[in-house]
Parts: structure tokens; sequence; C-alpha cells
């Protein structure tokens, strides 16, 4: 039979307390010296779930930008707000020569945590791959394009999970900043070894400016420069308003420099 054990005496009660109270003391002075590194670095470290992310409202639209990858020199993007208001699902659409590459993400919206996307991937190759996570542990279904048996990449996460930057209303929901406020943002990124991790990009905010683009469409936008982790530099045109990101300069001063501008929008019906 097993025996209940009881704090038969004040010490050993009292020496359960300040034990518990040196764990909680010891999480508090860390949380304190990572607040206090960040604030002298002058950086920010802004994870799924963070307070600092004050969403607009949130409406279903289509936009097209240029797309150095389709046949037709665009992409189109189409967002949907669920019934419930939870949950953003965007959608990208890009013809190609000889097939139509379609690729989905879902964000939760008050976090901004990216739960699934599913679309191409060439980081191992040629793949399919279904990404799934719950901030704790992520879970890659991989289904390569020549054919054969799906692989799976599965692990634990860290940084509460990842963001989407990627043409969404993530920095939107961050906006206003001052010129020269500067925050890291985690993404997922695939490693050797066939296993994927959770990595901090650098986002500086760089100016503040009107954007007039060729189309017409215009915007009083934050321009945000982002360095990504695999170290390319990417300058992005931000406002608060849909469609959020009105232009994106990939790769500046790189090989693969190109400028994907808005060139339309329009709200869709519920």
């Amino acid at each position: 039979m097993r025996k209940t054990q009881y704090f038969g005496s004040g010490h050993k009660i009292r020496a359960a307390i300040a034990c518990g109270c040196l764990v909680a003391m010891t999480t508090s002075l860390q949380a304190q010296a990572q607040a206090q590194a960040q604030e002298q670095s002058g950086v920010l470290e802004i994870t799924p779930g963070s307070p600092l992310f004050k969403v607009p409202e949130l409406r279903d639209y289509e936009a097209r930008y240029n797309s150095s990858f389709s046949k037709t020199g665009e992409f189109t993007l189409q967002v949907r707000v669920t019934g419930d208001g939870k949950k953003l699902s965007m959608i990208d659409i890009i013809p190609g020569e000889n097939v139509v590459i379609v690729a989905h993400r879902q964000i939760d919206v008050a976090s901004q945590l990216e739960e699934f996307s599913a679309g191409p991937n060439f980081a191992w190759g040629p793949e399919f791959i279904v990404k799934q996570s719950n901030g704790k542990a992520y879970d890659w279904t991989r289904v390569s394009v020549g054919g054969g048996e799906p692989k799976r990449a599965a692990g634990s996460v860290a940084n509460s999970g990842s963001v989407s930057e990627m043409f969404s209303p993530l920095l939107a929901t961050l906006m206003p900043m001052g010129v020269g406020s500067k925050f890291r943002l985690p993404a997922m990124y695939a490693r050797k070894g066939e296993i994927a991790s959770s990595e901090f990009d650098d986002y500086e905010v760089t100016g503040r400016e009107r954007l007039e683009t060729a189309s017409g469409l215009s915007c009083e936008c934050w321009v945000i420069d982002k360095k990504t982790w695999g170290g390319s530099l990417e300058r992005i045109w931000v406002a608060r308003e849909a469609p959020y990101v009105f232009k994106r300069h990939r790769d500046v001063g790189g090989s693969r420099s190109f400028v994907s501008e808005l060139t339309g929008y329009r709200a869709l019906e519920k």
C-alpha cells in the first residue's frame, strides 16, 4: 500500500516554500536579465504570443504583385479571415510555364503563430512540404516532386515557434515604431541533417515615406530592412491598412535582387 507523505513539521514546510520561492525568483531574475540585455542592445526579441502584436482590423482581400517566377509576371495573394475571426488563411497563386503553384498558410491571429503551411520547398531538393506547429513542436511531411515515399521531419522547436512575414499583415501589427527601432522575429529554416529549427531574423525600421506605385496604389509606409538568418537583405514597405505590404525588394545588392510591387488590390466579399 502506498503511503501518503505529509509535511509534519514547520521547518519542512518552510523549506518547501523557500524552494518554490527560489525557483520563482530565479525565473524572474532570468526574465529581468533577458529584458535588460535586450534593452541595452536596443533590439527586441518578439516571439508568437507577444503583447506587442497590435492586430489591425483584418478583412478579406486579394492582392497582386510582380513575380520573377511567374510566366505572367505576377502572382496573386488571397487572404481570408475565418468565420470566428481567430485564424487567417493566406493562399499564394503563381502561374508557371507548365504548372500553377499554389501555397497555403494558416496563421493564428492573436498570437501570429504560423500553425500550418503547405507548398513547394527546395531546401532538401524539389519537394512539396506540409508543415504544422503548435509553438512547442514542429511536424513536416515531405513529398518529393519526383515521387517516392514521403519523409518526415519532426521535433521540438524554440522561440515559441515561428511567424509568417512574407506579404502578411505581421509587420503591420508591430507598427508604429520609430525610425531606428530594431527587433527580431523567428522563422523556420530547413537545416543540414534534414531537421528544421526556429531562428531569428533581424529587422530595423530605416525610414518612413509615401510610396507611389506604378499601378496608382499608394501608402504612407514604414520602410523596414530585414536581414535573414541566412544573411540576405530584404527591404519591405509596410502600412497599417490592407494589403499591408505594398512593396518588397528581395536580396538587396545580391545576385537575385528583385523588386515585387503591388500591382492590384481589391476587397473580397464574405
